[in-house]
């Protein structure tokens, strides 16, 4: 009896231990777990990942020339100077005409003025009947090729097919004050390149002057439907970048007209935008006192 009953004991106690290590398995994730009969079955989902806080999305790239400057820093490579570079500001090359001993008159015996009114005006107030003058009033630059308004042997024709049958050595051109109500600058740089590059076609020896837009008065320029001098300004500096890629000399006539803020003087013009007579004298000064010491300036490479 008393081995019966210690049998009996040990088996018990062997049961117990076997039935704890045999509890209910916890779910893995995204398994569902039945809880309670009343409550619904929860689903446990797996839980992605964050991003690493030290990383943050890449902007886009901005194309200023700050990052390669950046880098270059940071390697301890030495930033070129701008005249290291290999693109020349506009004053390089001389492009922009310096001042020098005034010239005779007779140094535009073989030179061509191409422009509008206000090129007639300097022909008519100058008296400098020995160059030779292909302009007419509201001219533009896209005119050049089209319109016929030039006489050459009793007959109307284009300033550039006029051009064509000329001796000549200098051009001295002024355009643009028309086209400054132009809706898109890049036409009229444009047509004002393809004039040059008519003119070289010509005469690939021939100096080129590209003269600077002169200003208006404040009064025009504030009351005028387009003609404005900040407009003007715009087109002087895109006349100036033009010269440097073709090769040709910029002339900054208004410098010798304008007043300290820019504008055209009241007293510099009868309507605030032509020329009067000392004005024009002016103007003819400063050509005569701005030339170019050699030919033709060779165009930057990779112009047409």
């Amino acid at each position: 009896m008393t081995i019966l009953v210690l049998v009996l004991a040990v088996s018990g106690a062997i049961f117990l231990t076997y039935a704890k290590k045999e509890g209910p398995a916890l779910p893995e994730t995204g398994q569902v777990l039945d809880t309670d009969a009343g409550d619904a079955a929860e689903t446990v989902e797996p839980v992605e990942e964050e991003p690493s806080r030290g990383e943050k999305p890449e902007a886009p790239a901005v194309d200023d020339g700050l990052d390669a400057q950046t880098d270059q820093t940071e390697k301890g490579t030495d930033t070129p100077d701008a005249g290291q570079s290999g693109e020349a500001s506009a004053t390089d090359c001389h492009v922009l005409v310096p001042a020098s001993e005034a010239v005779d008159l007779s140094y535009f015996d073989d030179a061509v003025f191409i422009g509008d009114s206000r090129t007639e005006g300097l022909f008519i107030n100058t008296g400098l009947s020995n160059a030779t003058f292909f302009t007419h009033q509201g001219m533009t630059v896209s005119e050049v090729f089209t319109r016929e308004v030039i006489s050459v042997g009793g007959k109307k024709t284009t300033v550039m097919d006029a051009l064509a049958d000329t001796a000549f050595s200098k051009v001295y051109i002024m355009l643009g004050i028309n086209e400054t109500g132009w809706v898109y600058d890049s036409i009229f740089i444009e047509k004002y390149g393809e004039i040059i590059d008519a003119i070289r076609e010509i005469n690939p020896d021939a100096v080129i002057y590209v003269q600077s837009i002169l200003p208006v008065t404040n009064e025009v320029s504030s009351t005028h439907s387009y003609i404005k001098n900040e407009r003007i300004d715009t087109y002087n500096q895109l006349l100036q970048a033009m010269a440097q890629e073709k090769g040709a000399y910029y002339l900054n006539v208004a410098e010798a007209i304008a007043a300290d803020d820019g504008s055209l003087p009241e007293d510099a013009a009868a309507d605030g935008i032509h020329l009067n007579k000392a004005s024009c004298q002016v103007w003819l000064t400063y050509l005569r006192e701005h030339t170019a010491a050699g030919p033709a300036l060779e165009p930057e490479k990779g112009t047409v």
